[in-house]
This record gives structure tokens, C-alpha cells and sequence, in this order.
């Protein structure tokens, strides 16, 4: 009797630290807490709410400049980038060469097929010397090739970065594998535009957008059969005076351009708020 009693109390306490756990995590879908509430891929199409300054077509990334012109860069290397104002006049568009650094400088320069086009309307450029290490690195050891034994192929590397750094003022990096942040270099040094990292894109001349508000917590609203369950929830925003929802992982920013402000997202593209 008395093991039944130790056995239904185990059975019991097992159970309700199971229910707590199942609430905690909270995974059983639930419905939307506001049906009223429009998606926002269908508030973006009122044209009494919102204007459409830029499509998300061949979009790869958006970015703010500080001077308020937008530097758009395609989803295609055969496509061009463009700067351009928030009335639509373009100020330069040129395709440029994606396995080459490409920058924005603290005074708006641009830095992009081994040129610098020169702030604020590009139109005076010039051959800019143009370094990226890692590339360097690997075009000696593929010149060394095999005609060395591993060890001794390895130091003569060494020996190559420690020369091809030092005019920059530079040191092979000690954090390779720990902190590979601390490895980072793109920035202008000794008129050289140098690059110690595996991102080739960089702007030090723009700023950022703000994630909306969200005026209600998400929502579990269903599970997405794959390899692994994926959750999907819907997220609920305040974009100005309009509410939103979205159920698609659509994150929408908010930045004030010149007194008026602007929603952008990814999948929708960048729209004027009226």
C-alpha cells in the first residue's frame, strides 16, 4: 500500500512539473489576439497611409547614409548599386566587382573596384591602391605550392604576412580562432584601403533604423513541419499611429528622414508614413 501511495505521488508530482514546464514554454498554438488588426503587407498597399519610396525587387541591402541619400545595393552582382535621394534622382549607379571590397568612408567617400569615387556627387575618381590580406596570403601559398614540406611552407607564410602587414602598422592577429573580431581591419590607412576580414561590404557613413514597437507580446500560432518543428508566430507592431501584424518573420524598422518618418522592411521595401 504503501509503495502504491510513493508510486501515485511520483506519477502526480511528474505531471504537474510536466504541465509547468509545457506552460512555461507555452507550445501549444493559440489564435490571433487581434483579428482586427491588419497585416502589414496589406496596410503598405493603402496609399491614404503610406507612401512607396523603394521596392524590395533584387534588394539585398538597404543603407542610411548620414548626408539622408540611400545607398542600395541588388541581390545580383550584374545589377547596379545605387545612391539616390528620397525624391528619386539618382546620384550614381555603376556595377562594381563583388569579389573586391566595397566602402563608404566617414566623409562619404565611395571605395569600389580598386577606385574612390570622391563625395558628395562621385563624379571625380580615380585608381585608389586596394589590399586584402587574405587574398594576398593565398596567392603565395598557391605560389609555394608543394615543392616544400608542410612545416617549412607554413613559415614562409608566416613570414610573408608579418612583411605584408607591417607598412600598415599591422601585426598577424592573435585572436584568429578565440575573437575573430578583434582580427577585423577595413578602414583607409596610408592611402591604401585595406581588408582583414571575409565581409567584403562596409559603410562608416550611415545610420541606423529602429525596429517598431510592438504594442501586444507575439503569439504562437502554429507549428511548421520539417526536419525539426519550427514555431510561427505572430508578431503585433506599432508603425506611427497605425497597428500591424505579421506572421511571416517580417521585421519592420522606423527611421526619421528630414522631419518625416519612414518604415523599411526587407521583404516589403521602403515606404514614406503619411
Amino acid at each position: 500500500m504503501n509503495r502504491n501511495r510513493v508510486l501515485s505521488f511520483q506519477v502526480a508530482a511528474w505531471l504537474s512539473f510536466s504541465i509547468a514546464v509545457l506552460s512555461a514554454c507555452n507550445p501549444f498554438p493559440k489564435k490571433d489576439t487581434h483579428p482586427e488588426v491588419p497585416f502589414l503587407m496589406d496596410l503598405v498597399k493603402d496609399n491614404t497611409k503610406f507612401v512607396k519610396v523603394i521596392g524590395h525587387e533584387h534588394l539585398s541591402e538597404l543603407v542610411f547614409l548620414k548626408d539622408d541619400r540611400i545607398l542600395i545595393k541588388p541581390d545580383n552582382s550584374n545589377l547596379p548599386f545605387k545612391i539616390m535621394d528620397l525624391q528619386g534622382k539618382l546620384i550614381i549607379a555603376q556595377v562594381f566587382d563583388w569579389k573586391l571590397p566595397f566602402y563608404v568612408d566617414k566623409q562619404g567617400n565611395l571605395y569600389f573596384n580598386r577606385e574612390k569615387y570622391n563625395y558628395p556627387d562621385y563624379k571625380q575618381h580615380a585608381q585608389f591602391k586596394t589590399v586584402v590580406f587574405k587574398d594576398s596570403i593565398d596567392k603565395k601559398s598557391q605560389a609555394l605550392g608543394d615543392q616544400f614540406p608542410d612545416s617549412v611552407k607554413f613559415k614562409m607564410i608566416d613570414a610573408y604576412e608579418v612583411k605584408l602587414l607591417q607598412p600598415y602598422g599591422l601585426k598577424p592577429c592573435e585572436y584568429q580562432v578565440v575573437d575573430q573580431q578583434k582580427c577585423h581591419v577595413f578602414e583607409v590607412r596610408n592611402n591604401t584601403l585595406l581588408v582583414r576580414q571575409d565581409e567584403l561590404f562596409k559603410s562608416d557613413f550611415s545610420r541606423a533604423a529602429v525596429e517598431a514597437d510592438r504594442f501586444d507580446d507575439d503569439v504562437l500560432i502554429r507549428w511548421e513541419n520539417g526536419r525539426i518543428a519550427s514555431p510561427r508566430y505572430m508578431s503585433y507592431y506599432q508603425i506611427g499611429q497605425y497597428k500591424a501584424k505579421c506572421d511571416d518573420g517580417t521585421l519592420p524598422t522606423l527611421i526619421n528622414i528630414k522631419g518625416q518618418n519612414y518604415l523599411f522592411a526587407y521583404a516589403l521595401g521602403l515606404f514614406l508614413i503619411k
